[in-house]
């Protein structure tokens, strides 16, 4: 019997107004530690999390019942 595997995987990017520098680095690492424990309560799995002062980097990995819309939302 055949099956079927699905990997979705979404780079998602917040970014301050204008890209200005407003994440201090003092706390940038506090910042994205929450980020992916939030991205894993979801039910979602975290690839990475990172970026500079006026940007935040997620690559996340979702299951197919996710809605996009919702994590982001969340």
């Amino acid at each position: 019997m055949s099956s079927t595997y699905l990997s979705l995987h979404y780079h998602l990017v917040f970014g301050t107004k204008n890209r200005e520098q407003l994440i201090a680095a003092a706390w940038r690492a506090k910042l994205h530690e929450y980020l992916g424990g939030t991205i894993l309560g979801l039910g979602g799995f975290p690839q990475g999390v990172g970026g500079g002062g006026g940007h935040v980097d997620l690559l996340v990995g979702l299951q197919a019942t996710h809605v996009l819309a919702d994590v982001m939302r969340e």
